[in-house]
């Protein structure tokens, strides 16, 4: 990230700069390779002057959480608009998987324990609130709505953790033959759609 002006004077530096160069830091070399060090060389400044706009690492690391989570949030919410019961769970499914797969050390830091619970389940409640539409227009009962949630997003983070951490490699290989990924994640979000669309009927 460069942060030299024009006149070749240094950029002031903010709380937003700060959080988009760890953001690149983190797309580039994962989560666990943030540390402050390594974000001062990204952003040619010293370590001290980086804890002027985040208290410590803990603190970077929880801001990069929230706004993942809350990213992904609005990503699923825009592709589930128009969609309903069944539909807009596999819409929402996709959703979600093309997420990981396009920020996929995003996605590892705001699936680890949060860091900042409070501001992450704030920023989660846009994610939580599309896949509670999706499942109340299933005609499940208000009650069933976190157990079903939950199983649902357990069900499809199993195959998208593994998938975006390379887990299954190179799917196409001599050891493999056939296996279409996408096809196993069909499996998948069928398994967790009908689920939970069947018990709306009971």
């Amino acid at each position: 990230m460069t942060i030299d002006t024009s006149h070749g004077r240094r950029a002031r530096l903010d709380q937003e700069a700060v959080l988009q160069a760890a953001e690149a830091l983190v797309d580039r070399d994962g989560y666990d390779a943030l540390t402050m060090t390594s974000l001062a060389a990204e952003l040619d400044a010293r370590v001290s002057s980086l804890y002027n706009h985040v208290a410590n690492l803990e603190d970077l690391r929880a801001l990069i959480q929230v706004r993942a989570m809350r990213t992904l949030g609005e990503h699923v919410r825009s592709a589930a608009m128009g969609h309903a019961g069944a539909d807009g769970l596999r819409t929402l499914s996709h959703e979600f998987r093309a997420y990981a797969r396009s920020n996929p050390h995003r996605y590892a830091a705001l699936t680890r324990p949060p860091i900042d619970p409070e501001a992450f389940y704030a920023a989660a409640l846009t994610a939580i609130e599309a896949l509670a539409v999706m499942v109340r227009s299933a005609g499940l009962a208000e009650e069933q709505l976190l157990r079903t949630g939950m199983s649902i997003f357990a069900a499809l983070h199993g195959f998208v953790s593994l998938e975006v951490a390379g887990y299954f490699g190179d799917m196409s290989g001599v050891n493999t033959p056939g296996v279409d990924l996408d096809a196993v994640y069909e499996q998948v979000i069928d398994g967790a759609v009908t689920a939970a669309v069947p018990e709306a009927a009971h």
